[in-house]
């Protein structure tokens, strides 16, 4: 058993490409896009002016962040099927 200059036996060598037969193991993307940075961005200005807003005393205020916590929710969605999803960029 030869060891590579990695420390890595030759015999577990071929074992490190499982995702060339194993669809299981093929990275779908997971959440790192357009459209879910985008979305995760709007959340958190969301509650971070919701937060300020709350500690102002504004109510209405409180609410538009709400508001804006939804739209980032559904942002995600719409821009995935808008083609910034994990397979669109």
């Amino acid at each position: 058993m030869k060891a590579r200059s990695n420390g890595i036996s030759d015999e577990h060598a071929e074992e490190l490409h499982v995702a060339d037969y194993d669809p299981a193991f093929v990275d779908p993307g997971h959440g790192n896009s357009r459209a879910g940075w985008t979305s995760v961005v709007v959340m958190l200005v969301a509650i971070l002016l919701g937060t300020l807003f709350f500690f102002l005393d504004m109510p209405v205020l409180v609410w538009a962040s709400a508001g804006l916590l939804l739209v980032g929710a559904l942002l995600w969605p719409i821009l995935a099927k808008a083609g910034f999803g994990a397979q669109g960029h």
